[in-house]
């Protein structure tokens, strides 16, 4: 991918991961909860869409955060808040754009677990 192509797919997860979290989509903020590279679909001219909402919370309504005593998600994609605390926010989302960008401005998977510590 070059890097007009990179930028596009950027922006586009930025505005459709926005849209989720602006509650647009179904009137309450969405948080995707498993967002990761292999969740985003290019179609043939690099437009970015989400998929795989299987994990996704809607939040409560005045509520800025989701409590759960089950971390769910990908390795290497969910923030250390998360994962310490069991609290979901937006900005759960935001830290897994975050890797993702890492991935898309390297060419490199965030956490290869086929390589050793020092490749």
């Amino acid at each position: 991918m070059d890097w007009p192509q990179r930028l596009k797919v950027a922006l586009g997860v930025a505005r459709g991961l926005a849209y989720l979290h602006s509650g647009s989509a179904v009137g309450i903020p969405i948080v995707h909860r498993d967002f990761k590279s292999t969740n985003i679909l290019l179609g043939e001219n690099f437009e970015a869409k989400i998929s795989d909402f299987g994990l996704a919370k809607m939040m409560p309504e005045n509520q800025e955060m989701y409590v759960t005593t089950k971390v769910l998600g990908t390795f290497g994609y969910f923030d250390p808040e998360y994962t310490s605390t069991g609290k979901l926010t937006i900005q759960s989302d935001v830290y897994a754009f975050g890797v993702v960008l890492l991935e898309l401005l390297t060419g490199r998977r965030a956490v290869d677990l086929s390589q050793g510590p020092n490749d």
